[in-house]
């Protein structure tokens, strides 16, 4: 019995971390209504942006060509050259990139209404090709966003 947990413990040991997380639609726009207080108005641009940056995964990891390479990352993909520590950026959000690349959302939020403050959604190049001057009721119908 104990070789058996001995195996079991070294198989759970060099799995990796489970810390992400990848949330449904309606799950995703609840959420930042009911906990992020995000206006009901402005939750499907929000829900389309993520949907075509991260397919709902909050650890979503992208590397963009050129010079210098950058990295987009989690649910927003925001990008290591303005708003997150890194070699190459300016920290703009205060916040160490990987922290942006794990199941709470919370400093991603933060991040993605300091990004919104300052350059809207057309921030994003994702919110510009697939959400901009579109109908993006349906992002948002079928939900139940009572908080």
């Amino acid at each position: 019995m104990r070789f058996l947990a001995a195996i079991l413990l070294a198989v759970v040991s060099l799995s990796p971390p489970s810390s992400g997380k990848v949330y449904s639609q309606c799950e995703l726009a609840k959420e930042l209504k009911c906990v992020y207080g995000f206006a009901e108005s402005s939750l499907a641009d929000w829900v389309c942006l993520v949907q075509h940056a991260s397919a709902y995964n909050t650890t979503a990891l992208t590397v963009n060509g050129g010079r210098p390479r950058s990295r987009n990352y989690g649910l927003f993909q925001i990008t290591d050259y303005y708003w997150c520590e890194s070699a190459i950026g300016t920290n703009e959000c205060n916040i160490a990139c990987s922290r942006l690349a794990d199941d709470d959302i919370a400093d991603d939020v933060a991040c993605a209404k300091e990004i919104f403050r300052r350059q809207q959604f057309r921030a994003w190049s994702g919110w510009r090709s697939y959400c901009e001057n579109k109908n993006l009721s349906s992002y948002t119908r079928g939900c139940n966003l009572t908080c």
